[in-house]
């Protein structure tokens, strides 16, 4: 009975197909989850709840950083197995004790100073932990993609992430109370990484904390410049949210996390094409295949581009109107706000396209500083942003700072191929 079920999640006629096939709808899923929880509870509870839940979720996904830190993208390039799966297991398990500890002193110095309630607090902290699950998971979904097997990843970030959504919203709609709702939420999402992930996992990895010293240090200090990019590259992405929290209400902050949905789309697309060929890149970089290389990269930026484009003019023409309908909000006096954050959505994929680059051809230590920069012009001007133009500030100020941030990368990104290369 066992092996049929997990023959649900193993089982394939052409690996290469379904990997494509299950990322694209694993993407998809993910990429719209807070989207789709936003609209049913703007539509069962209002505005206020919504905003609640939006800086929820980007606080949240700022932790989550904290428990993935950065690892997954260096442990799938591992093709020579360099570490073994204990070894990032047993880190995983300290950095997500890590991002339980972090999202307890970050949520919870809001509440003793006065910034949040104490339903505000306890949604805050649930929607963390539940984050702290994906986090856990993560390390597996690293592994199935290592040893070529995208697609078990796939499925299982498919089932554990649709039905724990799901049983999110029944609960919202019956009870129409949001903190009953993320604990369903929580609970949901720990019983479906059991039944799914923790079900398949034995038969590709052994699930033991066992390493040595020297092997976490390792890994830690391989993957220090990776967190703490992808830390700061978040932190920077949702410095307007951070600022809105902080000098708006949560009906605005409602509203720029509407009309900032589909900025998502474009990264989402672009994953979805080079997501599949990473380690194949990796060999390619490894074995010196750098007519391919280019050529992956080339073609990679101008999918980008034609996607940011066309994001833009949807966005235009009929963006605010769907997404309005959607929420039931009247959001047509943002149409320029939503196209100027659709620009930046561009230039959010050319960043995480460039990182991605740069951490495969083990130049990492380089993102750092790019990082650091912005975070700290994003530290220095979001609030005058946001203070003086509100939502149109936050949206220049989030388009400015990934344009600046992929100008960096790109750079980099040249001077060490060239290196290599010469």
């Amino acid at each position: 009975m066992i092996d049929k079920y997990k023959a649900l999640f193993e089982k394939t006629n052409n690996t290469e197909r379904s990997s494509y096939i299950w990322n694209t709808i694993a993407g998809l899923i993910v990429s719209i989850q807070s989207a789709v929880m936003l609209i049913l509870i703007t539509r069962t509870n209002g505005l206020e709840d919504a905003g609640i839940f939006s800086i929820a979720f980007a606080i949240s996904s700022l932790m989550l950083f904290i428990g993935e830190f950065g690892v997954k993208k260096y442990q799938v390039s591992d093709v020579d197995e360099k570490y073994s799966f204990c070894d990032y297991y047993t880190v995983r398990v300290i950095t997500c004790a890590a991002m339980i500890v972090a999202s307890f002193c970050y949520v919870g110095y809001g509440y003793l100073f006065g910034n949040y309630s104490l339903t505000k607090f306890a949604v805050l902290i649930i929607v963390c932990m539940t984050k702290v699950i994906d986090g856990y998971a993560d390390v597996f979904y690293g592994r199935f993609q290592q040893i070529g097997r995208l697609d078990i990843a796939a499925k299982t970030s498919t089932f554990r992430v649709t039905l724990g959504t799901t049983a999110c919203m029944i609960s919202l709609v019956i009870t129409h109370n949001l903190l009953i709702s993320v604990i369903v939420w929580f609970f949901a999402i720990l019983i479906t990484m059991i039944a799914s992930t923790m079900v398949v996992a034995p038969d590709y990895c052994e699930i033991k904390i066992k390493s040595s010293i020297k092997n976490i240090q390792g890994i830690i200090k391989a993957c220090i410049p990776l967190f703490l990019g992808y830390f700061l590259l978040l932190y920077v992405g949702n410095a307007p949210k951070y600022a809105i929290d902080s000098f708006m209400n949560e009906v605005a902050q409602a509203q720029f996390n509407f009309i900032f949905m589909p900025v998502f789309v474009i990264g989402m697309l672009a994953n979805f094409v080079f997501n599949p060929i990473l380690v194949r890149l990796a060999e390619a970089w490894n074995s010196r295949e750098y007519h391919f290389f280019n050529r992956i990269i080339f073609k990679q930026v101008a999918v980008i581009g034609v996607i940011t484009l066309l994001a833009i003019v949807g966005g235009y023409l009929v963006g605010c109107w769907l997404i309005g309908w959607l929420y039931n909000t009247d959001l047509m006096s943002f149409r320029i706000e939503m196209c100027i954050l659709l620009l930046g959505g561009g230039m959010l994929a050319f960043v995480n396209f460039f990182a991605v680059i740069i951490t495969v051809i083990r130049c990492q230590r380089y993102l750092t500083w790019g990082y650091v920069f912005v975070a700290v012009i994003a530290k220095l001007f979001s609030g005058y942003f946001v203070e003086t133009n509100g939502i149109t500030g936050a949206s220049v100020l989030y388009t400015g700072l990934m344009t600046l941030l992929s100008m960096v990368f790109a750079a980099e990104l040249i001077i060490c191929v060239k290196k290599r290369m010469k």
